[in-house]
């Protein structure tokens, strides 16, 4: 199996992470958070930038130092994804090859916003390896589930797009739907792993 490590944190392997999103407005309160969850016993933080308002480049390396070794996912959810706001295509790049070089570890691409610039997606996943970023590439359905073949093609565009950790959240409607994510987890998981799959509810 192939392994993804961020800070000594090892995806691939062991017990499930623990992650815990940081949905502050200020950089204050976002370093607070953060304090408060490193006394609990989850292995890392999700910084969610679609609910920050101060500036993200000026703030980084503040929560970065906040973290410590507990590794912070950079996300920019978009609105058609369940987030706060909409960006540009020009702004989200930019946004996170600044994060990139203020030391971030982990970034989140969308896949919608990736698969329709497929290529320049590869040359800046490239530039993101480089400085030694993980990339998460995901894609979250809050309606439904999609057939199982659809979620498998997700998976395996996301890994010929050279994304580290590939990642589905949708959302079941029965017990059926459970089954179809974590069938496609397991018959493209020889070829496409680490993965990340979230069937989502109660």
């Amino acid at each position: 199996m192939r392994r993804v490590e961020v800070n000594g944190l090892v995806f691939g392997e062991g017990e499930m992470k623990i992650c815990i999103p940081v949905c502050e407005k200020t950089l204050d309160a976002a370093v607070k958070e953060i304090r408060e969850i490193k006394k609990t016993k989850a292995q890392m933080v999700e910084w969610r930038l679609d609910y920050f308002e101060d500036n993200i480049a000026e703030s980084a390396k503040e929560i970065f130092a906040a973290a410590g070794h507990m590794p912070v996912l950079c996300t920019f959810r978009t609105k058609s994804e369940g987030g706060e706001k909409d960006i540009d295509l020009e702004s989200y790049f930019s946004m996170y090859a600044d994060l990139a070089e203020c030391g971030a570890k982990m970034i989140d691409l969308e896949l919608n916003i990736c698969g329709a610039v497929e290529a320049y997606t590869m040359q800046f996943i490239s530039y993101l390896h480089s400085l030694g970023v993980v990339v998460v590439m995901s894609h979250n359905n809050f309606e439904e589930t999609p057939p199982r073949e659809e979620i498998k093609q997700m998976y395996e565009l996301m890994r010929l797009l050279n994304a580290d950790l590939p990642k589905i959240a949708v959302m079941p409607k029965d017990q059926r739907d459970v089954m179809s994510l974590f069938t496609a987890m397991a018959e493209v998981s020889e070829t496409c792993w680490p993965l990340i799959g979230i069937s989502m509810g109660g």
